[in-house]
C-alpha cells in the first residue's frame, strides 16, 4: 500500500512538474496593448554603427538590440520584408525576388490562406484580435503586395518618406492602433545612387531616424508610451552602388526593440535571422503562432526572459581589418600601383584587437604574422587579415589585393562598350552596334568612363566585352571568378569558363579549366541593366593564391 502511495505521489509530481514546464514554454509578455514596427530600407549594421541616429541611439541605450541579422538570400527587398512578415525563409512563403508577384511564383509557397498568400503576421493579428486596428503604411509600393489585401485596417503608400512618417504618427496619435508596420525607402534610393557608406548614405539614414523620432514623439502623444512597443528593423544592407548578393555587408542587418517589457540596454546574443520578426510580434501581443511559420521570437529581449545555455557555442564574427582603409563601394581593398611601391597599413575593426596577417594567400591564424607596424610591397600580393579579442572572438577574415604593374606597352585589355535596351541577360553582342573602345588595364567598370557614354534620363542598360591575352607561366589546371552586377561570362580560348549571367546584385561564380605554359585569349562579357553595377575577375593556378587577374599578366597581342 505505501509502495502504492508513493508511486501515485512521484506519479503527480511528475505531472505537475511536466505541466509547469508546458505553462513555462507557453508563456508569454503581458501588457503589450500595441506594437509598431519601423522598417528602414537597406539600412546595413555598419550603416547604423556609423550614422547620426540620436533617436535610436536613445532606443538602444532604453531597449534591446541585436546588431548581426542574417538577411535571406537574395538580399533584396521583396525577400526580405516578406520573410519578417511571413515568419519564414524565401523556400517557405516563395517570395524569390522583387520580380515577384502574387500570381507569378517560381518557387510555390508551402501553402497558402484564404488571401492567396502564405500567411503573414497581418492575418494572424486579424484573426486573432479581429476588432484591432492594423495599420500598413508605407513608402515603396512594392511593400504593398507583400501582405494580405483588405485585412489591414489601413493601407497606403506614400510618395516621400516624410509624408509616409507623418501619416504613421498622426494614425497613432487619433486611432492608437494595436499593430503598424511601416516601410520607409529614401536609405536604399542614397545606396543605389551615391553608394553604400558615403556620405550621403549616411545622411539619409539620419534622416530615416528623425523619422523614427515622430513615432516614438507621437506614442507618447497618444498616451500609450506604458502599453507600446517600437520595433526598427532592416531587410537588407549594400556594398557599392546595389545589394541583392551575398556579402556580409549586404547581409547583415541591426534590430532594436524598445518600450513595454524590453530590458534596457541589452545585446541580445542569439542568433537572429529576417524572419524572427513576426514570431517576435505575435510573442509580444500574446498571440500564437501559425504551425508554418519557421523563425522564433526575440524571447531574451524581454523582461523575465532569460537565454537558455546553448549546447553547441557558437562565436559571432565581427567585421574584418581594414587593410589600406578597407573597401570603398565596390573596389577591393588594396589596389593598382603603377611602377610604385605601396606602403600597407592594418586596422582592426575594433581597437584594441590583435590582427595577424599573410602573405600568400593562406588563411591567418595566431600563428601568422603579428601585425604591429606598416610595411612595403614591391610586387602583386595577396595580403589576408584576421583579428582577435582578448576575449577569444575572431573577425571575419579581410582580403586585400595589391597589384604591382611595372609599366609596359604590350600590357593591356581591349575594351568594347554598347548601349542596350530591356537586357534581362547577356545579348549576343556580334549582333549589337559598338559604340565605344578603349584600352584598360584590369577587368573592372571604370564608372567614370561609363558614365560619359550614357545617355542622360535613359535606364543605364549597357554591356561591355573585354578581350586580351592572358599569360600563363606554369601548366596546370586555373580556377576563374567573376563576381559581377548584373551578369557575365568568362572565355578562355573560346571556352565558356564562368556563367554569371542574369540580373542580380554582386554574386561569384567560378569555373575550371586546364591550360598549358603560353598565352591564352581570355574574354569577358559584361552586361548591366539599371542601377548599380560592378565587375571584378579573379584567378588561381599552381603556386598562384586566388586573386584579381593582375595587369602584368594580360597583353594587348598574343606575343
Amino acid at each position: 500500500m505505501e509502495n502504492r502511495l508513493n508511486k501515485i505521489v512521484i506519479l503527480l509530481c511528475a505531472c505537475l512538474f511536466l505541466f509547469a514546464c508546458q505553462q513555462g514554454a507557453d508563456r508569454k509578455p503581458t501588457g503589450i496593448k500595441h506594437l509598431f514596427v519601423v522598417g528602414i530600407d537597406a539600412m546595413s549594421s555598419q550603416g547604423l554603427e556609423k550614422a547620426n541616429t540620436p533617436n535610436i541611439d536613445y532606443m538602444i541605450k532604453n531597449g534591446a538590440v541585436c546588431r548581426s541579422v542574417r538577411t535571406v538570400i537574395p538580399s533584396s527587398s521583396s525577400s526580405n520584408w516578406a520573410s519578417m512578415l511571413a515568419g519564414a525563409g524565401v523556400e517557405v512563403h516563395g517570395v524569390t525576388s522583387n520580380d515577384w508577384e502574387p500570381d507569378n511564383y517560381s518557387v510555390k509557397p508551402v501553402g497558402i490562406t484564404e488571401y492567396g498568400i502564405f500567411p503573414t503576421v497581418v492575418n494572424v493579428v486579424h484573426k486573432q484580435l479581429p476588432d484591432a486596428k492594423i495599420g500598413m503604411i508605407y513608402h515603396w509600393s512594392g511593400f504593398g503586395r507583400l501582405f494580405e489585401k483588405n485585412v489591414a485596417t489601413v493601407d497606403t503608400s506614400y510618395e516621400t518618406e516624410i509624408k509616409t512618417a507623418e501619416a504613421l504618427a498622426e494614425y497613432i496619435r487619433t486611432e492608437k492602433p494595436t499593430f503598424t508596420f511601416t516601410q520607409l525607402d529614401d536609405v536604399d534610393h542614397y545606396g543605389h545612387a551615391y553608394g553604400h557608406m558615403t556620405d550621403k548614405y549616411l545622411e539619409s539614414i539620419h534622416n530615416a531616424d528623425k523619422c523614427v523620432g515622430m513615432v516614438l514623439q507621437a506614442v507618447k502623444d497618444a498616451g500609450i508610451e506604458n502599453e507600446s512597443v517600437v520595433m526598427v528593423v532592416a531587410d537588407h544592407g549594400g556594398i557599392g552602388y546595389g545589394h541583392g548578393g551575398q556579402s556580409w555587408e549586404e547581409m547583415t542587418v541591426p534590430f532594436i526593440l524598445y518600450g513595454k517589457g524590453i530590458k534596457k540596454g541589452y545585446e541580445i546574443q542569439e542568433q537572429t535571422y529576417m524572419y524572427d520578426v513576426g514570431p517576435t510580434i505575435v510573442f509580444a501581443l500574446g498571440l500564437e503562432a501559425p504551425y508554418a511559420w519557421t523563425g522564433r521570437p526575440m524571447k531574451t529581449a524581454f523582461e523575465g526572459f532569460e537565454s537558455k545555455p546553448d549546447p553547441v557555442i557558437v562565436k559571432k564574427l565581427s567585421y574584418g581589418p581594414l587593410i589600406n582603409g578597407g573597401r570603398h563601394l565596390f573596389s577591393q581593398a588594396g589596389g593598382l600601383f603603377i611602377d610604385k611601391d605601396v606602403e600597407v597599413v592594418i586596422e582592426p575593426y575594433n581597437a584594441g584587437d590583435k590582427v595577424y596577417y599573410t602573405l600568400d594567400g593562406s588563411m591567418p591564424t595566431k600563428q601568422s604574422i603579428l601585425y604591429d607596424t606598416p610595411f612595403n610591397l614591391d610586387k602583386t600580393t595577396v595580403v589576408r587579415a584576421k583579428s582577435y579579442s582578448d576575449s577569444g572572438n575572431e573577425s571575419l577574415i579581410s582580403d586585400g589585393y595589391f597589384r604591382i604593374l611595372k609599366r609596359n606597352p604590350d600590357n593591356g585589355i581591349n575594351v568594347s562598350f554598347y548601349r542596350g535596351k530591356n537586357w534581362s541577360v547577356l545579348p549576343i553582342f556580334k549582333n549589337e552596334k559598338v559604340v565605344s573602345q578603349w584600352v584598360t588595364d584590369e577587368i573592372q567598370a571604370d564608372t567614370e568612363q561609363i558614365q560619359k557614354l550614357l545617355i542622360p534620363g535613359e535606364r543605364p542598360t549597357f554591356g561591355l566585352v573585354y578581350t586580351t591575352y592572358l599569360q600563363i607561366d606554369k601548366t596546370g589546371k586555373y580556377s576563374f571568378y567573376l563576381q559581377s552586377d548584373d551578369g557575365s561570362k568568362l572565355y578562355v580560348d573560346g571556352q565558356k569558363v564562368v556563367d554569371n549571367d542574369g540580373g542580380h546584385g554582386v554574386i561569384e561564380k567560378e569555373g575550371s579549366i586546364e591550360l598549358t605554359e603560353g598565352r591564352h585569349i581570355l574574354t569577358v562579357e559584361f552586361f548591366n541593366n539599371g542601377g548599380g553595377f560592378w565587375i571584378d575577375a579573379f584567378y588561381k593556378g599552381p603556386g598562384i593564391p586566388k586573386q584579381i587577374i593582375p595587369a602584368d599578366k594580360l597583353f594587348k597581342k598574343a606575343n
